[in-house]
């Protein structure tokens, strides 16, 4: 299944605690680079956020990736699918007479 994860930075950071939590945030990201089921990435430039799309098999497999963030960012995660499967959705719920 695919995820997508967004993460600020929480405001609470003092200016004292920046380079160890861009390391966090720098050494997490890389790690969940490293598993191979990242599909996209990147920063978004409105604010201290970043976003993944990642595919994971359980929300087990993902806390065990994300535990790093949570005393450092807010992290919103939700699930997707793609657009392609409307066509599908659309169909099974004319047969339910909506």
């Amino acid at each position: 299944m695919q995820f997508l994860l967004t993460f600020t930075v929480r405001e609470s950071v003092l200016l004292s605690e920046i380079v160890s939590v861009q390391n966090r945030i720098g050494d997490t990201v890389q790690k969940i680079l490293k598993t191979g089921k990242v599909k996209e990435s990147g920063l978004l430039i409105d604010d201290r956020k970043g976003f993944f799309i990642i595919e994971s098999d359980s929300a087990e497999e993902l806390w065990k990736w994300l535990a790093p963030f949570y005393d450092v960012a807010k992290l919103d995660i939700q699930p997707i699918v793609s657009f392609e499967i409307l066509p599908k959705i659309f169909e099974e719920l004319q047969k339910l007479h909506y």
